[in-house]
């Protein structure tokens, strides 16, 4: 399975992302944040809670370059499919990387944002199978009848 888990230009799921893609993207929102916070009067509670959110967001990014490490391992150890932990831990990379993304979107304008940058609705190709198998064309789950 290890030979499968190599960096893609175009990211699919969140099975696919890689430690290496966490350091581009915490240079740019620390960067963005930071012209937030210097943009703030000093000692004003707007600007406090930017620090924070500048903080906060650092601290994320640390979290899912440890989430994506861990990740690594589980793949190079062929454990993609193990449930319990693995799949936690899947999902985890999925969320956050959602947030970041999230907040990174709100410099979507600016000319140093990545489109790579956005989040992703499934984590394999086998979890996009499984929810199209489990919708109709509407989107429903019920197929052709109402709800029961």
């Amino acid at each position: 399975m290890a030979a499968d888990y190599r960096r893609r230009e175009l990211l699919e799921f969140s099975d696919d992302l890689h430690h290496d893609d966490v350091p581009p993207l915490q240079a740019f929102l620390a960067a963005r944040l930071g012209e937030v916070v210097e943009a703030q009067r000093e000692g004003s509670a707007i600007r406090f809670a930017a620090e924070r959110l500048a903080d906060l967001t650092d601290e994320d990014c640390v979290h899912l370059a440890d989430l994506l490490g861990a990740w690594g391992e589980v793949v190079d150890d062929g454990r993609v499919d193990v449930p319990g932990e693995t799949q936690r831990l899947r999902q985890d990379v999925m969320i956050w990387w959602q947030r970041l993304c999230d907040t990174a979107d709100g410099f979507r304008d600016h000319p140093d944002h990545n489109p790579r940058w956005r989040g992703l609705r499934f984590l394999n190709l086998a979890h996009a199978e499984l929810m199209a198998s489990l919708t109709d064309a509407a989107g429903g789950v019920y197929g052709d009848g109402a709800h029961p």
